[in-house]
This record gives structure tokens, C-alpha cells and sequence, in this order.
């Protein structure tokens, strides 16, 4: 990565894609939940019950592809699902970022309909539909409804 590439980012001023922030967090040791979560409090943590209260309203989350809002949902805290909330404008989709990463993943369709693309294999699912999948392969999301928006909500395991 180019290090006006580097500096951009790190202040808010360019975009990225998902495979380029893995490399990113992969360089550094971390998570890549640990680059798009919001900080943890100290204190924080710990806790056998934790509420996201407002959390898809409190989350900037980040655009990737066309037309999508990636929004981790709350800090991992060390739980073993990192839930995430993406929302697709009409056409939006990050076919071409596709990701894969340690760990399985679950999404639940709450609006519109929207592909699942595993390697080359589309699965389309509807309002209602569900999946659960491993992640080792190459995968993303796009909005599959002729028009309107679509949304996901899902869980993933970390690391990734």
C-alpha cells in the first residue's frame, strides 16, 4: 500500500476495500474487527450480558463497494460472534471484495432480497431467509431486489 494511500486513511480523507484492510490488520497483528470497531472503554467487557442499545444509529460503520454501509455492531469485547449490519441501496453490492476469513458467518435477511456469493456460487435468499456458512472461502453480499433497499444483519467469528 502506498503510503499517501496509508495516510489518507488514516485520516478519514480515502476509501478502502475489506481485502486491503486485512492486509492492513494482517501487517499490524490485529483483528480486522480491532481496525473497524468503535474503541472499547476501559472497563468495558467481561460481562456475560452486553446490550447494543442504538447500536446500527451509534456506528459510522464504512462504504464498501458500490453502495454498501458495513457496520460492525459494538465492540468484540472477546465474544466469539461479531454481529454486523450492511445495507444495500439499490444495485449496491462488493462483488469484487469478496473476503475469506477463519470462522463461520450468519446472516438473516430483514428487507429486499440479496445474493450470498461463496467462491462463484450465487445463493439467493429473501426477506426472512437465512444462512449459515464457513468463511474460509472467498465470499460477499449484493443486493439482489430489482429495486429498493435491501439489508442484512449477521455474525461472524473472529478473527477476521
Amino acid at each position: 500500500m502506498a503510503a499517501s494511500s496509508l495516510s489518507a486513511l488514516e485520516n478519514s480523507k480515502g476509501g478502502v476495500s475489506l481485502r486491503r484492510l486485512q492486509q492492513v490488520a494482517d501487517h499490524f497483528g490485529l483483528q480486522l474487527t480491532e481496525l473497524l470497531a468503535e474503541a472499547e472503554n476501559p472497563g468495558d467487557g467481561g460481562d456475560d450480558v452486553e446490550v447494543l442499545r442504538g447500536a446500527a444509529a451509534t456506528t459510522p460503520g464504512v462504504r464498501r463497494g458500490k453502495g454498501v454501509l458495513y457496520q460492525l455492531l459494538g465492540p468484540s469485547k472477546g465474544h466469539q460472534l461479531q454481529p454486523y449490519l450492511l445495507s444495500f441501496e439499490p444495485g449496491g453490492g462488493y462483488a469484487n471484495d469478496k473476503i475469506a476469513h477463519a470462522g463461520e458467518e450468519f446472516a438473516y435477511v430483514l428487507q429486499g432480497a440479496v445474493d450470498l456469493l461463496v467462491g462463484d456460487e450465487p445463493y439467493r435468499m429473501a426477506q426472512g431467509d437465512a444462512v449459515r456458512f464457513r468463511t474460509e472461502r472467498p465470499h460477499a453480499f449484493r443486493n439482489a431486489s430489482a429495486t429498493g433497499v435491501s439489508i442484512v444483519i449477521g455474525a461472524a467469528t473472529p478473527p477476521w
